[in-house]
């Protein structure tokens, strides 16, 4: 009797049809260029064409390629590998996509303001990755507006300017400045600039600017639940993509989520037993048991029983979420450093972003740092629309690397990215840098995308911001980072970045026991061990300053 008939549980067996991949690897040269310049610089690349940012409203079967952009690392996932044939009875899952209800003194000002004419705005206003510009974009505040920077005790004007896509334009010193030194230009020092500026025309505050932004119908469609269901006639309600490699075929189906996997995936063989199989997320992390009461950690999202703990807990106190103290402080940690703004020299500074909400709390009202970040959030998307081209998936229409940027949520677990954070490197306010990042636990991180705008390339700005995101890994005790990387890449990688191949065991193991993003089989993957990195904060090496490497700044 053969393995598949032998099996308790359901085995589901597709046909794979092998689809050629359109256009996979950087789009700066063709597959056989020898030029180092293009294909040894993560930094380096040609303007990019230009992108729909809408997302993809209902699920469409996706049986092509996809295109993966001209930066180092790889940008799609592993649904791009091939076009699966689905059974009878199985067509394509809808993505039903909620909307949150808004605020009602919003949705009023919203509708009773006439939104700026944006087809005059000027060339820089679409491609500066400013808050303003974002603003001015969506037509909530115009080019040139006046602006007045009023004082909240006395009601005084304290300074005035005009808007532009790059900053204010300060009438003391007819110079474009950050809203940050306008600030300092108005005799003040809040920290909070947005909330203290206001629309001559309005008197509305660009804090206000940003919310009514934030609530617009097309943003909020940028960050709608990944919610997929079959469709009613469907024969089951499980996923058709393993979710460790994102390709189909022989798939082992969880008896408590829609979550499938091959058992090679999981390294698990022909040694599966019992009448079901249980994916790594419903069960213990701990014991691999699904009996008994389980409670889900609110950072690796891996459920736990209380007595497995391995590690101390806080099992008298009802808010305890976390699997163990490694977990709860790494995300403590993370939550700290939201929206910081951490300085480097060359006028460069990097914060950490995550989509938070809601932007109201019920006790402060309006939380000006949520405000902010959930602005830049937008921003940094703009930013890897440039970067990448959109990553769609092909089972429920979700745009994989959009969903990243937003931690959106979802039902299906390979397609849950609540847990990444955004990363971001700005010049002048201007975002120049973005990269994601998501922390599994004390032993691995991944950081899938890293982008940078074309006209700031090969100048080491990618570099300047992997060494961030690392020191603050190291800060946390993160002990791997494992990034992906197309083949011809590879060897930049482990040259100038310090990554290697992975070959230790349990590390695969790992990997195949937590939800990473996938990619397709011409991509590796490569790890970096944090604990023996150099002094990240040093500047470059000798070796790095020679033309065509990356310089640490």
């Amino acid at each position: 009797m053969d393995l598949e008939r032998s099996m308790n549980y359901n085995l589901r067996k597709r046909r794979v049809l092998n689809k050629k991949i359109a256009n996979l690897g950087s789009t700066s040269g063709s597959d056989n260029e020898s030029n180092d310049s293009t294909h040894s610089d993560p930094d380096y690349g040609k303007p990019m064409p230009a992108r729909n940012n809408g997302r993809p409203s209902g699920a469409t079967q996706r049986g092509g390629g996809i295109r993966i952009g001209d930066t180092a690392l790889a940008s799609s996932s592993k649904n791009a590998a091939t076009a699966q044939k689905r059974r009878p009875g199985r067509p394509p899952k809808a993505k039903a996509n909620g909307a949150e209800d808004r605020p009602g003194n919003i949705e009023e000002r919203s509708t009773r303001r006439k939104r700026k004419d944006i087809s005059q705005s000027p060339v820089e206003c679409i491609y500066k990755r400013t808050v303003l510009a974002w603003l001015i974009s969506l037509g909530i505040v115009g080019q040139h507006e006046k602006v007045w920077y009023v004082d909240e005790d006395s009601g005084r004007i304290l300074a005035e300017g005009k808007i532009r896509a790059e900053g204010v334009v300060c009438d003391c010193c007819s110079r474009v400045i950050t809203v940050g030194d306008f600030e300092i230009h108005a005799g003040r020092d809040t920290k909070k600039p947005y909330q203290h500026i206001l629309l001559a025309s309005s008197r509305i505050s660009l804090l206000e600017c940003q919310i009514e932004a934030w609530l617009d119908r097309m943003e909020e469609g940028n960050r709608a639940y990944n919610n997929v269901q079959p469709a009613p006639e469907a024969t089951d309600k499980s996923d058709d993509a393993c979710m460790v490699c994102a390709d189909g075929g022989n798939l082992v189906c969880c008896e408590r989520c829609p979550s499938t996997c091959h058992s090679s995936c999981i390294f698990l063989g022909n040694n599966i037993s019992g009448d079901e199989w249980l994916c790594p997320y419903c069960v213990c992390k701990y014991c691999a048991g699904g009996d008994g009461t389980l409670k889900k950690c609110t950072h690796c999202e891996k459920q736990y029983h209380c007595k497995c703990g391995g590690e101390k807990l806080d099992l008298n106190s009802p808010t305890s979420l976390f699997c163990g103290d490694s977990c709860k402080q790494i995300y403590e940690g993370l939550q700290s450093m939201l929206g910081v703004r951490n300085d480097l020299v060359g006028g460069l500074s990097w914060t950490l972003l995550q989509r938070t909400e809601p932007i109201f709390t019920a006790h402060a009202g309006v939380d000006y740092n949520r405000v902010v970040v959930n602005s830049k959030i937008a921003v940094a998307w703009m930013v890897m629309n440039e970067c990448f081209v959109s990553s769609i998936d092909r089972h429920s229409g979700a745009n994989v690397v959009q969903s990243i940027v937003y931690n959106i949520g979802s039902n299906l677990t390979r397609l849950n990215f609540s847990g990444f954070y955004t990363a971001v490197l700005e010049k002048n306010d201007e975002i120049i840098c973005a990269a994601s990042v998501r922390v599994h636990g004390k032993r691995l991180a991944e950081m899938p995308f890293i982008g940078t705008r074309t006209e700031f390339r090969r100048r080491g700005m990618a570099r300047t911001l992997e060494n961030c995101v690392e020191s603050a890994l190291c800060d946390l005790k993160v002990e791997k980072l494992v990034i992906p990387s197309l083949q011809q890449l590879a060897g930049m990688w482990m040259e100038k970045y310090l990554f290697s191949h992975i070959e230790e065991d349990r590390l695969k193991m790992e990997l195949s026991q937590y939800n990473t993003v996938t990619f397709p089989s011409s991509v590796v993957r490569l790890q970096k061990t944090l604990s023996t990195l150099p002094d990240l904060n040093g500047g470059p090496s000798p070796s790095e300053t020679n033309e065509g490497s990356l310089n640490a700044i």
